[in-house]
């Protein structure tokens, strides 16, 4: 009975714990010689949110810049990548445009894709490497970065053909209760896959890396081409499944902006 009453009162308390971390969201700042890392409370409520998520695993490490001279830019990515560095990187390697973008002067956006968590750490170390900082070096007169940020994957699905994934649709927000807007996703994500509405790939990301005053979560949809891309949002927003979405996620997420990117190039080594 001693035994059972303890196990009880651990129980509450752990979920406790987890109410006040998945309802007050806060950051971790530290401070590390010149740099300085943010990370999310949402780190910890990622692990609980559904199984799907956990099917989901992998990262992605997003650069966003202001390019001057776009030509030259893929040129001297291409070069990268065609070097002993470029070809036994640990994780995919895309460029991308902008189309529209708000306010914000990022007019290119790197985008590095890790399957798991040791591609992560052996991509990221990677970047010490001569080759690499020749790159940096040779391309500095060429962009002005204006943001970075890492994202685990919590929720991934739908066609991942390139020819599918040309144009994407990202929705950066901020999310109060991730469990329940995870939940509220994967059911609208269900409900236009049943349709037959996802053109191209779709998921759910939680910034884990970066400045997370701006937004904690984003979600995207790809389509093959612009038209494609508009056909699909407009279906989706004048659908049952997503008005009823929005009345579940009302209250819960803020969205902080919405982006449309086009890819120019992709090199993937995986």
């Amino acid at each position: 009975m001693y035994r059972l009453s303890i196990f009880v009162l651990q129980f509450l308390i752990l979920i406790i714990a987890l109410t006040f971390i998945f309802t007050n969201p806060f950051i971790v700042s530290l401070d590390i010689g010149n740099l300085k890392y943010s990370f999310s409370s949402n780190l910890f409520a990622v692990v609980f949110i559904t199984s799907q998520s956990l099917n989901a695993a992998g990262y992605l490490a997003t650069y966003s810049m202001k390019v001057s001279n776009p030509a030259a830019y893929v040129e001297a990515l291409d070069e990268l990548m065609n070097t002993d560095w470029g070809k036994s990187f640990a994780g995919d390697v895309s460029l991308h445009q902008y189309a529209f973008n708000g306010y914000d002067d990022a007019t290119h956006i790197v985008v590095l894709n890790y399957e798991d968590t040791e591609s992560l750490g052996k991509g990221t170390e990677s970047f010490s490497d001569p080759i690499f900082q020749a790159h940096l070096a040779q391309t500095a007169s060429l962009i002005e970065p204006v943001e970075q940020s890492l994202n685990m994957k919590l929720i991934s699905g739908g066609n991942y053909d390139p020819e599918n994934n040309q144009v994407y649709t990202i929705y950066r927000m901020k999310v109060d209760d991730a469990a329940s807007y995870a939940k509220a996703y994967s059911k609208v994500t269900k409900a236009q896959e049943e349709a037959g509405n996802v053109a191209g790939s779709y998921g759910l990301r939680a910034q884990m890396g970066g400045s997370v005053n701006y937004y904690t979560h984003y979600a995207y949809t790809s389509a093959g081409s612009m038209t494609e891309a508009m056909q699909s949002a407009e279906t989706l927003y004048s659908s049952d499944s997503f008005a009823e979405f929005s009345k579940e996620v009302d209250g819960n997420r803020e969205i902080r902006n919405i982006s449309i990117i086009q890819t120019v190039k992709t090199y993937n080594n995986n």
